[in-house]
């Protein structure tokens, strides 16, 4: 048999668990999606959605959208068909690799990728994908993690890994560059606090069950693996998350000629004094949001 790929191996743990599937800073994440998403969406892709955890809030959130959650890895998918059963959700999942996706998230209203990029190895071709899939107007949710300047280099080769982990930018204005090469224009940006992870009663129910199992003791061991990494990498980073749509370039509200040549230089404060891209400044220009309370613009992101 094959050996799985770290990535597969990771995958393979969360079906064996059936587990939830929240990223760390999950919670905080999805209410900052759900409060960005416009108000009468007709067509929801949640691209990569692994157990489909995004998937189901956001059909709950909006019961007439057609909500699909994409992904792969056939196992994870039976895993999110089960959970979708099992809440009656009105959700739609597809197993499908990335060469077929246009098929199916063409002509979205909403593409979400809910931290999903990490995990593959050529993130402009991803972008360019959801460039050309989203409708006119469309908007891409776009979650990544962040990390401090002082982040030790070997916890983060440890996270990709360990995980599987395709892509590891070097800060954010590595990953707006990508966007925009892609033919995206980030219009808004987050950053939601810290998720500190801790080791709850829950789980560690949970491993002391799997450890009573025959055979069951490698699926525990590894579990507590990665929450011991995770729980170390959360110190490090922020979660963010980026809104974007294709097309032309956006401009914030209320940002004059002079604040705008500050961009680049509020990249790289943002980063911690990470290496900056040397690829062209983001230009802000007006904003496509109408109802900017649950996220701060590009200027404001640097402050």
């Amino acid at each position: 048999m094959k050996p799985l790929s770290s990535q597969d191996y990771y995958f393979s743990v969360v079906a064996a668990l059936k587990q939830k599937n929240v990223p760390p800073g999950g919670e905080a994440m999805m209410e900052a999606i759900l409060a960005a998403l416009p108000s009468n969406p007709r067509k929801i892709v949640d691209l990569g959605c692994n157990t489909g955890w995004i998937s189901r809030r956001a059909a709950r959130a909006f019961p007439r959208a057609e909500v699909i959650g994409v992904d792969e890895n056939p196992v994870i998918i039976e895993v999110a068909r089960e959970m979708a059963r099992l809440e009656v959700s009105t959700a739609i999942f597809s197993c499908t690799g990335i060469a077929a996706l246009p098929d199916i998230v063409s002509e979205a209203d909403v593409i979400i990728c809910g931290g999903s990029a990490a995990f593959f190895d050529r993130p402009l071709d991803l972008y360019r994908m959801v460039a050309r899939c989203l409708k006119p107007g469309g908007l891409l949710m776009d979650c990544h993690y962040v990390y401090d300047a002082d982040t030790p280099p070997s916890l983060r080769q440890e996270e990709k890994e360990m995980f599987g982990l395709g892509w590891v930018p070097d800060g954010l204005n590595d990953i707006v560059s990508v966007h925009e090469d892609a033919g995206l224009s980030v219009g808004k940006i987050k950053r939601l606090p810290r998720f500190h992870f801790e080791d709850s009663a829950a789980a560690r129910l949970a491993r002391d069950i799997l450890h009573a199992v025959p055979k069951m003791q490698e699926l525990a061991e590894a579990m507590a693996k990665r929450r011991r990494l995770i729980s170390k990498l959360a110190h490090h980073r922020h979660p963010y998350l980026l809104v974007a749509r294709a097309g032309e370039q956006i401009i914030a509200e209320g940002v004059t000629q002079h604040e705008r040549a500050k961009v680049p230089m509020a990249f790289e404060a943002v980063t911690s004094n990470r290496r900056v891209s040397a690829r062209r400044p983001t230009v802000v220009r007006r904003s496509f949001w109408t109802e900017p309370a649950g996220i701060v613009s590009l200027q404001g992101a640097y402050s």
